[in-house]
Order: C-alpha cells, then structure tokens, then sequence
C-alpha cells in the first residue's frame, strides 16, 4: 500500500470511525480499523461487533494494499497534522505517515483478517428519512435514552415505529417518555414495521449526517436483526436490540381532566436555572403553584435553604399545585427549541403531565410524572 490523500478528508472519515470502535476493548482487534487502498479509493472500517461503519473517500493509490492499524493512535497523529497531502505507506510490519518532515510509524497487521461488517444493497430495498429532521429527533429525545444498566436492554436504544408515511420514535428511561413523530415517508415496509436502534447508533447516525454533504440521501434498510444507513459513501450498520420495547402508544392519552398551560421556553429554563443552585441528591423536587397568570416555583435543600422564584405563565383557571423531578425537567427544557410549549397537567399529580411542541416538521410529546408533595 503506497498513497496520498488530503488531510481534512482522511480526519473526517477517522472521526467517525473512532467513534465506532472499541477504546479499551479485551479483543484486541475491536480497538482496530481496517484500511484498504484500491483504484482511486481508500476503504475505511471499524465495529465493535454491535455496531460498524464502512466509509469510502477518494484517494493518489500508487500501490494496492491492506493494512489493518490501532483506530485511535492514526485518528490522534492526523488530528496534529497541518492541512495538506499526506503520505501513507506499508515497509514491514508498519504503516508509516508523512507530512512535510513530520513522520509516524505505527505498528500494523499487514494483512485482511478484521471482522465481517455485513452489506446491504440499498438498491432494492430502502426507506428516504429526512436527515434535517432526524438530526434534531436524535438531538431531543436522546435524554430520555435509559442509561442504566437493566435486565431489558429494549429501554437502552430508541423505538422505531413505521405505520404506513407516519414514523414515530420513542425513548423512555423508566421516569420519562419521549416521543417524535414525522409524517410524510415512503416506507417499503408493506405493514406496520417497528424496532430498537442502540443508543450508539441512535447517536453515531447524528454525526453521520452532519457531515455528510447536502445533496446525499439518508437510507435506512433491514435485513432481519440488522439494520443500516446509509449516506452518500458511508454506511453505519448495526445489529438491532431486542424488541422488547414498553407500549408507548397506551400512555398517550391525557386524563380528561388535565388543564392547559403554555409555558414560554425561555422563561422556564430561566426558572430552572435559578432554581439549581440548591439542586442535590436529596433536594431534586421543584414544586409549581398555579394561579391565573403566573408560576411559583420553589426548591428546598436538606439543610432547610429555600429558593422561590416567580414568572409569568399563560393559565386560567383554579389555582394548583404540582412537583416535578428538577434535573428531567431541566434536561427537557435544555432541548427544546420552540417558543413555547404547551403542558397538559392534571390538577391532582395523579396521571402523567404532557409537554408538546412541533419543530421543523416533527411533533414531539415528553411524558414526565408528577412527584408526591
């Protein structure tokens, strides 16, 4: 393998493929990435088994040739780099990096033995996903992705859902409910077509289409356990979570009794904001009185200290109360990006409250239940 590429698209690609493989995995291979040189291309691969990524850029190949290198240590020594041409080139048993009297050898495999990444003819079967709008999907409902580690793994990725052009996505950690839901695709599923997408996928599909260029489609199709995207040169695959996923569908009904209120964003995350710094372990329940025009919003910490803040609110109606966990509230109201949001809540705390807004075409739903006064 002999070759020259341009700096900034070979760190591009790395950047993706370093976020794939394993950092400190106990098979050795999984911290690699596989690198192949052919006709006026240069291949790039990493998995972790669960999750792979192929990527393809144009390359100067002035020898064919295979190699397989530590993801990390080429991702590190391209990133210091200036821009430019680079050199790449195999003597031995090592991989060596040139750039204007800089040079690198680092330690390779000179040969093709890395674990199979599974292919996907997009040709026959594929669904067109909008990629501006799941860029802000994965941005959003991300914080309700569940992080623990539980014996139900369906709950640590994100539910899709596809019934004919409607596709909804939903994420739940056990103490809130995210839901987005986007009409307008044409799916080749001939059904209602539904699964679990690991939440490294769910993100490494974000930085995927952020870099892509304009004019590439997002491709997402299935082969049974497997599912893929694909963007222009590159294609994320990965092997789908056990559809085990909660009836997401049955929480969405909001008690016929639930009032509205309309909060101006920006004023709730300022409540929020001035509401932290008595934030702790112990101290997490905010609790808002209602009255006709206006929010009170107060948090009391273990040692008995008392923040209190006020703001204005569109309601009409009874004066209530009602508390919530201070940090979910937060994280939701950390991504929105609206004006306002309008909240169904039940006066008496005993049913889920309802936060909703529409953005860039997507109606998103954040299910949150009230805390016991």
């Amino acid at each position: 393998m002999k070759l020259k590429i341009d700096r900034n698209d070979f760190l591009k690609e790395l950047t993706l493929i370093n976020g794939i493989v394993e950092k400190k995995s106990t098979i050795a291979i999984l911290s690699n990435m596989y690198m192949r040189a052919e006709n006026d291309r240069l291949y790039l691969k990493g998995t972790d088994l669960e999750v792979g990524l192929t990527v393809s850029l144009k390359a100067d190949i002035e020898e064919e040739g295979t190699v397989i290198v530590p993801a990390k240590v080429i991702f590190d020594i391209v990133k210091v780099l200036p821009e430019g041409t680079i050199s790449l080139w195999i003597d031995s048993s090592s991989l060596k990096i040139e750039k204007d009297g800089r040079f690198y050898s680092v330690n390779a495999q000179v040969d093709d033995n890395y674990p199979v990444i599974p292919d996907y003819d997009f040709s026959d079967n594929s669904v067109v996903l909008p990629k501006s709008q799941m860029v802000d999907v994965i941005s959003t409902i991300s914080i309700s992705i569940n992080n623990e580690i539980i014996k139900d793994k369906s709950l640590n990725g994100v539910f899709f859902d596809f019934e004919k052009e409607n596709l909804n996505f939903a994420a739940s950690n056990r103490h809130t409910l995210f839901v987005a839901s986007y009409s307008g695709i044409e799916s080749f599923f001939d059904e209602r077509e539904n699964f679990v997408v690991s939440k490294k996928t769910f993100l490494e599909l974000k930085r995927m289409i952020q870099i892509s260029s304009l004019d590439d489609e997002l491709l997402l199709g299935r082969d049974g356990a497997n599912i893929f995207f694909k963007i222009g040169p590159r294609v994320l695959f990965s092997r789908l979570l056990a559809n085990n996923f909660i009836n997401y569908r049955s929480f969405l009904n909001p008690s016929p009794e639930a009032v509205e209120v309309v909060f101006d964003v920006k004023e709730m995350k300022s409540a929020l904001k001035e509401l932290m710094p008595l934030y702790g372990q112990y101290s997490d329940k905010v609790v808002f009185e209602f009255e006709n025009g206006f929010f009170t919003a107060s948090l009391q910490d273990v040692e008995g200290s008392v923040a209190i803040v006020k703001k204005e609110v569109k309601y009409s109606g009874e004066p209530f109360k009602t508390g919530y966990n201070i940090n979910h509230l937060n994280q939701f109201f950390n991504v929105v990006e609206a004006e306002e949001v309008k909240a169904l809540m039940d006066r008496n705390s005993e049913s889920f409250t309802f936060f909703q807004f529409h953005r860039n075409g997507v109606d998103y739903t954040f299910l949150i239940n009230p805390m016991i006064l």
